[in-house]
């Protein structure tokens, strides 16, 4: 009961974070205006992006696929497809919750460990991490050789998920010591658990496909830059904004996605997002406008793939 009690309280609050930057970042507008500004924009764009953001899905399999076959693992590419998108939607729900959802759905579907597939997602989430602060950065560096202050005066060094980075790092060396003494003492369900996560790590650290990983991850971030670049198009007075400034933004979304919030860190996204197309000389209309629009079509998207996923799972189970 206190563990249901501090779950709900727990995604009560950041349900409440996440509508609070979203009043402080909409708050002072004039809502008809930016209705009118939205209704204006150039939404053949969403051609495009949607492709882009079906490929993106189509390289993170690929990628995925990759890791599973490391640990000798061999699943069908269209039932990782079904896991990676209900875990989309889950986690569009309730934050943190999709990466082991995603686990669950193979253990259904293919009768995977869950030990074995929570390595692989440990595994790239951990390269996300380090892929968005090696970029961050790079972009640190443009900015001083370009004399721009987007990035600094926004991104303050204690918010740049190093310390999540070296936080999940100390977890998961705890974990696996903890795990190490309890094969020991543990009984043997939870001996033969942890005995095939380590052996799934060991594999892991030693991916021989490097040189295909490594491109999967870099086609995955052009994606992202691209899903962000193309939607300036929208509007007149965005279009005038170049591909460095996308790259900013680009990062700066990415920081405030990885923020715990529910329906993809709403609020959160609108209110950085915004602020960063402010700083970077559009009027507060416009900023807004382009932050709805990225976001509500990724949110979109991201339920209809994930519904469609689910519907798929359900019916490949019954099968």
């Amino acid at each position: 009961m206190k563990n249901t009690l501090f779950t709900f309280f727990k995604y009560l609050l950041l349900l409440s974070i996440g509508a609070w930057l979203l009043y402080l970042s909409l708050h002072k507008l004039d809502f008809k205006e930016v209705t009118e500004t939205i209704y204006r924009g150039n939404f053949i764009l969403v051609i495009p992006v949607l492709f882009i953001s079906i490929i993106v899905y189509f390289f993170r399999v690929l990628r995925w696929e990759l890791l599973f076959r490391q640990i000798n693992q061999d699943i069908p590419k269209s039932n990782l497809t079904i896991a990676l998108c209900i875990g989309y939607l889950v986690n569009f729900a309730i934050p943190r919750l999709g990466e082991v959802t995603r686990c669950a759905v193979l253990k259904k579907m293919n009768a995977t460990p869950i030990n074995q597939s929570l390595t692989t997602v440990i595994f790239e989430r951990t390269i996300d991490v380090i892929t968005l602060i090696l970029i961050s950065i790079l972009a640190i560096i443009l900015e001083y050789v370009n004399h721009s202050k987007l990035l600094i005066s926004f991104i303050n060094f204690k918010m740049i998920p190093t310390n999540q980075f070296i936080g999940f790092i100390i977890a998961f060396f705890t974990f696996t010591f903890i795990g190490l003494y309890l094969i020991g003492k543990s009984e043997n369900k939870i001996k033969t658990w942890l005995k095939g996560f380590w052996i799934s790590v060991k594999m892991l650290a030693k991916i021989k496909n490097i040189f295909m990983f490594s491109l999967y991850t870099i086609c995955i971030w052009i994606c992202y830059f691209l899903m962000t670049y193309l939607w300036f198009y929208t509007f007149v007075e965005s279009s005038n904004l170049n591909y460095y400034m996308a790259f900013q933004i680009m990062i700066i979304g990415s920081f405030v996605r990885s923020i715990p919030l529910q329906a993809g860190s709403a609020g959160a996204y609108h209110y950085g997002v915004s602020q960063a197309f402010i700083l970077l000389g559009l009027s507060s209309i416009t900023a807004n406008a382009l932050a709805i629009i990225i976001h509500g079509f990724q949110t979109i998207f991201t339920i209809i793939i994930g519904s469609l996923a689910y519907l798929a799972f359900v019916y490949k189970s019954k099968a």
